[in-house]
């Protein structure tokens, strides 16, 4: 029940961090997605119900502070999340090329709905901006993804190991 009761809490500080490291160290040319990893994240680690509250509540928490169209990215991130969550059956989760290479699939995955969006539905053309921002916001993504993989094991060792 807690798990519940801090997830829009712990959603919103994320979403917070995320976009003060997009500030700092890109100056808003890039957008770091640490929200996708963690959906990509829950996808591996947790199961069908929980890991699907929190890809909804991180979508809807980046949609209201994107300012983008209402719904876009918790749709987007619950597609990622039970995509990561059926493909989690069958790769090697533990395996740092395998884990790259899927973040930077989902990350284009992602990238490639949002231009699909809006173009289909404002008929914004911006192909032309996916070798100077999708490929490398992507390319970020999946090489950071294998250091927050390992991180949060880390937490998991810490956290569940010293209580048995």
């Amino acid at each position: 029940m807690i798990y519940y009761l801090l997830l829009p809490f712990l959603s919103i500080v994320l979403v917070i961090l995320q976009s003060t490291i997009t500030d700092v160290i890109f100056s808003d040319r890039l957008v770091f997605e640490l929200s996708l990893i963690v959906v990509i994240y829950t996808g591996f680690r947790l199961d069908l119900i929980r890991g699907s509250v929190l890809a909804f509540i991180l979508g809807f928490v980046f949609d209201c502070v994107a300012g983008s169209v209402l719904g876009l990215f918790t749709f987007i991130y619950v597609v990622i999340f039970l995509f990561s969550f059926f493909a989690s059956g069958r790769l090697a989760a533990e395996k740092i090329y395998i884990i790259a290479l899927f973040s930077f699939f989902c990350a284009f995955l992602e990238d490639l709905m949002i231009i699909l969006f809006y173009y289909l539905t404002f008929k914004f053309d911006v192909l032309m901006n996916i070798y100077f921002v999708i490929l490398p916001k992507a390319l970020i993504v999946g090489l950071f993804a294998p250091v927050f993989f390992y991180m949060m094991r880390r937490v998991e060792v810490f956290f569940y190991e010293r209580t048995a």
